[in-house]
């Protein structure tokens, strides 16, 4: 069960599939999806409700970032690590580390949780930043798929412990 998440600016909470048209409209941007891995470009609404589909089934862990006007982005975890993504509109505003602490906040509330990784393509100095302001350590290269790209993009892998969360993050 995805709880719903609150900041000083953000609602996070389940995506469901009334969200399609929205989702459509914030991703389907070539600057927002050619960083990241598995997003295909064109977007297109049937794309936007499978994804949908996934998350209220639970085979997703994923929370819609909403602000004062609506959907902006998505963040979640899964068995790869900590994604996310936030349409143009509401770039260097600070909402993915905003998103990012609230999600981390809730993931290592479960003590099994000790660690999480995520990542970044090279090119990608926006993500980089906000990586680092969570906390994560770069912990070497690798190739990801990009499939809006159509090619494998060189990345930086990046690990996040719950001591160093803890320490950065109280």
């Amino acid at each position: 069960m995805i709880p719903v998440l609150t900041t000083g600016r953000l609602t996070l909470r389940p995506p469901v599939v009334g969200d399609a048209e929205a989702l459509t409209l914030a991703i389907n941007d070539w600057e927002v999806v050619q960083w990241l891995s598995v997003v295909p470009y064109p977007y297109t609404r049937d794309d936007a409700e499978w994804f949908l589909s996934e998350c209220e089934a639970g085979r997703e862990a994923s929370w819609a970032i909403c602000d004062a006007d609506g959907l902006c982005g998505m963040i979640g975890t899964t068995d790869t690590g900590l994604g996310y993504w936030l349409a143009r509109r509401v770039w260097g505003q600070g909402y993915a580390t905003e998103a990012g602490c609230a999600v981390l906040r809730h993931y290592f509330a479960n003590p099994v949780n000790y660690k999480i990784r995520s990542g970044h393509f090279e090119d990608n100095a926006g993500s980089a930043k906000v990586l680092r302001k969570l906390g994560f350590m770069d912990v070497g290269a690798k190739m990801l798929p990009c499939v809006a790209r159509g090619q494998d993009v060189p990345s930086r892998d990046m690990l996040l412990t719950r001591d160093t969360w803890e320490a950065r993050h109280g």
